[in-house]
């Protein structure tokens, strides 16, 4: 198993809340083998946890900085990031966040005193071999079962939402393929690309079950025809 999702199950072996490994990471679990170069290193966690993840990170000197707005919507190098000191901050709920190791590949800098606890980066390129970074996401579930996009619609019983291999936990690939075909990243020019890899590596693994769940969800969320899908991923689904 790679190195850093070793390493993050050693983080949060303690913890006492529902934690799983997601984004392409995820992927290369369930393939067991690596399926291509990585980005960055995300984690999944439920909303209902956010005070005690957050807390959880910060108590093992994993400074924490949450980023207000959709991440579609301001361009990372242009986003304003603010350091997480009160996680029962009530703004925290619309944030995205970031855990970053001190003196870990991304560093955080302040912005002028005009900006009261504002922070920029400085990124020096993801690094593969030494964890140092996670994209902390939080999902919604309720009682057994895992929703996506806030949509009471699309679920899956947790049993087959999160998975695991060798002991570690990690997030269904049709859940994580299904976060891919919205249309903003379908069309995006770094991530559809990626999407396409990742839909040819992973699909022709899946169970019957699983790509029939997929297909259920594409359409409930984005209806019968949806043109950047059909041309994206003609022949694969």
């Amino acid at each position: 198993m790679d190195k850093l999702i070793l390493q993050a199950g050693k983080i949060f072996k303690d913890a006492d809340f529902d934690w799983c490994v997601c984004g392409g990471y995820a992927l290369d679990m369930f393939a067991g083998k690596k399926l291509r170069d990585h980005g960055d290193f995300d984690m999944c966690f439920f909303k209902q946890d956010r005070k005690e993840v957050l807390q959880y990170l910060i108590d093992r000197d994993w400074p924490v900085y949450g980023r207000q707005g959709g991440w579609d919507t301001v361009p990372v190098k242009q986003a304003i990031f603010y350091k997480v000191k009160d996680v029962s901050d009530p703004d925290l709920a619309e944030m995205g966040f970031w855990a970053v190791k001190p003196n870990g590949w991304m560093e955080m800098y302040e912005l002028p005193r005009t900006k009261n606890n504002a922070y920029s980066y400085f990124n020096s390129g993801f690094n593969e071999d030494e964890f140092t970074f996670i994209e902390v996401a939080f999902n919604d579930k309720e009682g057994n079962a895992y929703i996506l996009q806030d949509n009471p619609k699309i679920t899956l019983p947790m049993e087959r939402a999160i998975l695991f291999r060798d002991g570690t936990p990690y997030l269904a690939p049709e859940i994580i393929l299904f976060f891919k075909t919205d249309e903003w990243s379908a069309t995006n020019s770094y991530l559809g690309p990626k999407m396409i890899t990742d839909f040819h590596a992973v699909m022709p693994l899946m169970s019957k079950e699983q790509k029939d769940w997929l297909l259920d969800a594409i359409k409930t969320a984005h209806g019968e025809h949806t043109p950047w899908l059909d041309k994206a991923l003609e022949g694969m689904i």
